[in-house]
C-alpha cells in the first residue's frame, strides 16, 4: 500500500506557515526531532521510540515557520502523518501529531492537519481516524473529527478514538 501523496505544499504567507511533505533526510530528522521533543520530553511516554515501519508508507507534514520574509530561515515545529489502513485503500489513520510548545497556538497543527486531510480527500480516503489525547480532543472536533467509543489510556495518557468522514 503506498502512500497518500501531497504534490504541492501548503503555504499561508500571511501567518508565515508552509507544510510541506518530509521527504529529505532533513526533513525526516526535524520530524523525530519535533515527536522526541513533544512526546518524549514534555510529555515523557515510557519507552518512546519516535520512529515505526508505518513511516516508510505513509505521507508525513513537517510545518514550518518562516523567521524572515523571504523564506530562507525556516524553523520545523510541528509534524503529523497519514497511513492508509492495510487492505482498505478507504481508509487512513493520523498519528504522530505534535507541535513544540512554543510554536502553539499559531495556527500551525491546524496546517499539518488540513495538509493531511486534504491528501486523504484528494486519493479517495472516505473515513480517517485517530487517537486523540483526551486535551486536543475540541482541536480535532473543530477539524470534522468526532468522538467513536470509549476513552483509553495509552501509555499513562488518557485517550479518544476519533473519526471523519467525508
Amino acid at each position: 500500500m503506498t502512500a497518500p501523496t501531497r504534490k504541492a505544499p501548503f503555504a499561508d504567507p500571511s501567518s508565515g506557515i508552509e507544510v510541506i511533505e518530509a521527504i529529505e533526510p532533513d526533513d525526516r530528522l526535524a520530524v523525530l526531532d519535533i515527536r522526541r521533543r513533544v512526546f518524549g520530553e514534555e510529555q515523557h511516554v515510557p519507552d518512546l521510540r519516535v520512529a515505526d515501519a508505518d513511516d516508510s508508507r505513509s505521507l508525513i507534514a513537517l510545518a514550518l515557520l518562516h523567521a524572515d520574509e523571504d523564506g530562507r530561515q525556516r524553523w520545523p515545529v510541528s509534524t503529523g502523518r497519514l497511513t492508509v489502513v492495510y487492505g482498505v485503500p478507504t481508509m487512513a489513520q493520523i498519528a504522530w501529531v505534535a507541535t513544540v510548545p512554543e510554536a502553539r497556538r499559531l495556527g500551525v497543527g491546524s496546517s499539518v492537519m488540513r495538509f493531511l486531510l486534504d491528501a486523504a480527500d484528494t486519493t479517495g480516503i472516505i473515513e480517517v481516524a485517530l487517537a486523540a489525547q483526551w486535551p486536543a480532543i475540541p482541536f480535532y472536533t473543530r477539524l470534522g473529527f468526532v468522538p467513536a467509543g470509549a476513552p483509553y489510556d495509552v501509555r499513562g495518557i488518557l485517550h479518544r478514538r476519533m473519526t471523519r468522514r467525508r
